[in-house]
Order: C-alpha cells, then sequence, then structure tokens
C-alpha cells in the first residue's frame, strides 16, 4: 500500500496553484525578449541622428565569387561582401541604437524580403526588429535554399525555395544571422535583428537616418559584415539633428 498526503482540499489547492505558477512560468519563459525589454509609448519632441559611414583609405580588390553551378544562368553574380562608393561611403552597413527601454512602436505590419535573384541574395543585407517576419522568395528558374545560422534565441531554419515558391519566417530574438544557399555556396546574406526600431541600413553612399528618438544619452553602433563593428557615445536632444558619422578599417574587420 502506498502511503502519502491525504487527499484534504488544501492539498487540492496547493496543487492547482502549483500547476498554474508552472504554466506562468512557462509561457513568461517563451516570450520574445521585445514583449519585456522594450516598452512602445508615443514620442513627442523626437530627435534624429544622420550620418555617413565610409572606409578609411582605398578599399581593396575583391576577389570574384567562384561560381562552381549552374554556370549557364548563374553568370556576372557580384561580391557585395564590401561596396563602396566613389566617395568611399560603405553600403550595407547597419547603424543601431543600443540601450533604448522605450520609444516608437515597432512596425510589425512591416515586410522584409530576402529574395534569391539571378543567383544572389536581394537585398544582401537587411535589417529589422523583433517581432517583425522575413518573407523569402526565390525568383529564379532553379532550386534554391535559404539556410539560417543564428547565434542564440531564434530557432534556425533551412527551407527549400523552388521557382516561384515564398515562405514566412518570424524573428523572434535580437542578433545578426547569416543566410546560406546550401545548393550554391557563394550565396550569402545578413539580416541584422534588433530589439527596438531605431536601426538603419547605410545606401550607396553610405548615408544613413533614424529619427523619432526620444532624448537621451545612447551607444550608437554600426555593423559591417567585413568591417567589423564601431561604437560610440551620443547625446539626443529633443527637436535637433544629430550628426555621428564613422569611418571603418579593414584592418579592423575582425570585430563583429
Amino acid at each position: 500500500m502506498a502511503y502519502g498526503l491525504p487527499r484534504t482540499p488544501a492539498v487540492k489547492t496547493m496543487k492547482a496553484n502549483n500547476l498554474i505558477l508552472s504554466i506562468v512560468f512557462s509561457c513568461l519563459a517563451v516570450l520574445p525578449s521585445w514583449v519585456m525589454a522594450y516598452e512602445e509609448v508615443a514620442v513627442t519632441n523626437g530627435g534624429s541622428i544622420t550620418g555617413v559611414v565610409k572606409i578609411q583609405g582605398q578599399p581593396p580588390k575583391l576577389p570574384s565569387l567562384q561560381i562552381t553551378k549552374a554556370r549557364d544562368f548563374c553568370q556576372n553574380v557580384p561580391n557585395e561582401t564590401l561596396v563602396v562608393s566613389r566617395e568611399g561611403g560603405v553600403r550595407y552597413a547597419v547603424v543601431t541604437l543600443e540601450g533604448v527601454g522605450k520609444g516608437k512602436a515597432v512596425e510589425r505590419e512591416t515586410i522584409h524580403e530576402l529574395d534569391n535573384l539571378k543567383c544572389r541574395f536581394a537585398p544582401h543585407v537587411l535589417v529589422a526588429s523583433v517581432g517583425q517576419f522575413l518573407v523569402l522568395k526565390n525568383s529564379d528558374p532553379i532550386l534554391h535554399t535559404a539556410h539560417a545560422l543564428f547565434h542564440d534565441g531564434q530557432p534556425q531554419f533551412n527551407v527549400g525555395l523552388y521557382p516561384g515558391r515564398t515562405t514566412r519566417k518570424p524573428l523572434v530574438s535580437a542578433g545578426v544571422v547569416k543566410i546560406l544557399c546550401e545548393v550554391h555556396p557563394w550565396m550569402s546574406a545578413y539580416i541584422v535583428v534588433t530589439d527596438n526600431p531605431y536601426h538603419a541600413i547605410t545606401d550607396l553612399y553610405g548615408e544613413y537616418d533614424i529619427r523619432d528618438i526620444p532624448p537621451g544619452n545612447y551607444k550608437l553602433r554600426v555593423w559591417h559584415e567585413t568591417l567589423g563593428t564601431q561604437e560610440k557615445q551620443i547625446e539626443v536632444k529633443g527637436g535637433n539633428a544629430t550628426k555621428a558619422d564613422f569611418v571603418l578599417s579593414v584592418t579592423t574587420g575582425g570585430k563583429k
């Protein structure tokens, strides 16, 4: 015969409470970090940050991509790991505002689309916020895959993309995500996911613009896949535009 606690109303209530607490803590454990870390508020008298990201000195000459498959279709695929304008502006650098506790709402309806186009991922770099979605598509007449490599938090995915196929994946944790095509090894892309909506990606001239920032002191960070990262402290004043430029060097590109 097994002996234990009598099944009194108090014991039953205790077990029920423990079960409820277990369910609550399990739900909290799987909530994305932005739910508890970032507060969405109306921003009045916000400031902005504008600037340009440039390379120091003469940019190196990039090697041609090694096209090893589907050569009849995959021709003249550009190497976009370092794109620099005539004036030295760096394209595809991601500028983010770190340590923002509250600010404008994340636009969860925004669609971030990554296409397989002429044997390359287009665009080469994307930036998004936690809580948004990544749409993957294949505009080529050949098979591609999209294999996402995450540092932590976000589950990895590896999807086959037949011609014309589209699929959608949630972005649930912040970090730098590298995406590869396992069919065509020269193809790669990055998506930088942030825990707030204050980010920008540099254009053809290396310029960026971040707006509607609550006044305060912040850490501003730039990331580039080849040139690494750089940070600086910055003060944002209400109603004012703050200028913040970065100069990156090839020799410091190891810090990602």
